[in-house]
């Protein structure tokens, strides 16, 4: 169960090219922080401003930072989806809010689609389309509408980090086939995506992760607080730690809420998915998951001494030999990842 993700020697020479044009290698940490420092200065000061493509401290910490770090999160997801043949039949991407195309990359090294990119500012179009020579975009376009699609049936909407500022999905995105959502792994933005997937369920689309059920979310209709969002490990190379070191945030682990929707149903499978980190308390330890409308937490006790750390974001086989007590599914013999 590979939960451990890096960054591929291919994108770390694109990195280093991009950089290369602003006079910085990868070596040149202190410099490469700064600029990181800078964005994140300039996104506190503009909570709602738009990405400052046009200047150079932004492009720099995005290469260097911000896109190694989604990158890493978009491939956990990818796999996730491709695990349950999620991509299966689709031709066509439409990246909306691309950015310098994160989404879209990591996409691309799995999945040999056609990939159509919108993003308003210039800068990054220009940045791939130099540095970024394994990846061919089908075009970038700045606006998008329904009347551009061409065949909705082959088509997965992707949205990467480009809906906190919007209330609903566009209008041509439930035209697709097929839709794939990632967010920050914040509160705010996990509980606006449980609510999204109700509502793209009312639309005729099915669950295909990380949900394995499709009736209401208890995580949305059982707690003012819960949301729904997976963790994954990131094996950072030595000149990213490095960076990090001039850095307060470090990320040996990164988060990320996410939804995979199709018009076309999934197949069913007898599974939970684990969304709590281990909690350890008094003669037990508990870790929640998901399978339906109901709050539910596997729950090892000790006395049994059969102890077991699930990765979060992980698909489990409930034991058959389960004894379920409250919202507590108590776990006698091991229980089996998929």
């Amino acid at each position: 169960m590979n939960r451990h993700f890096s960054i591929p020697k291919n994108f770390e020479d694109s990195i280093a090219a991009a950089l290369a044009s602003h006079k910085l290698t990868l070596q040149d940490s202190k410099a490469l922080a700064k600029n990181v420092l800078m964005l994140s200065d300039f996104f506190i000061q503009n909570p709602d401003g738009q990405t400052p493509w046009h200047q150079s401290f932004a492009q720099i910490a995005y290469l260097s930072y911000y896109l190694p770090l989604n990158a890493a999160r978009l491939r956990a997801v990818t796999q996730e989806g491709a695990k349950r043949n999620f991509f299966a039949e689709l031709e066509n991407v439409i990246d909306f809010g691309a950015g310098l195309a994160t989404a879209s990359l990591a996409l691309s090294e799995t999945q040999n689609l056609q990939y159509t990119l919108i993003e308003v500012a210039s800068e990054p179009q220009k940045i791939i389309e130099t540095h970024f020579k394994d990846f061919k975009a089908q075009e970038w376009i700045r606006t998008f509408s329904a009347g551009r699609l061409k065949n909705p049936k082959k088509t997965l909407a992707l949205f990467s980090y480009s809906l906190t500022e919007l209330n609903d999905l566009p209008e041509w995105a439930a035209e697709c086939e097929a839709v794939m959502i990632v967010e920050p792994s914040t509160q705010q933005d996990g509980r606006k995506l449980m609510a999204l997937r109700q509502r793209l369920l009312e639309k005729g689309y099915h669950a295909w992760a990380p949900c394995t059920h499709e009736g209401p979310c208890p995580l949305l209709t059982q707690s003012k607080n819960d949301w729904c969002h997976d963790r994954i490990h990131f094996d950072a190379p030595e000149w990213f730690q490095r960076m990090e070191e001039h850095l307060p945030m470090k990320n040996r682990t990164l988060t990320t809420s996410y939804l995979l929707m199709r018009k076309t149903a999934p197949e069913k499978i007898e599974a939970a998915r684990v969304v709590g980190d281990t909690l350890k308390e008094k003669g037990k330890d508990r870790q929640m998951i998901c399978r339906g409308p109901d709050r539910e937490f596997l729950a090892w006790l000790h006395k049994n001494k059969n102890s077991q750390e699930i990765p979060r974001g992980v698909l489990v086989k409930i034991p058959n030999d389960i004894q379920k007590v409250s919202n507590e599914l108590r776990v006698q013999t091991e229980v089996e990842l998929f």
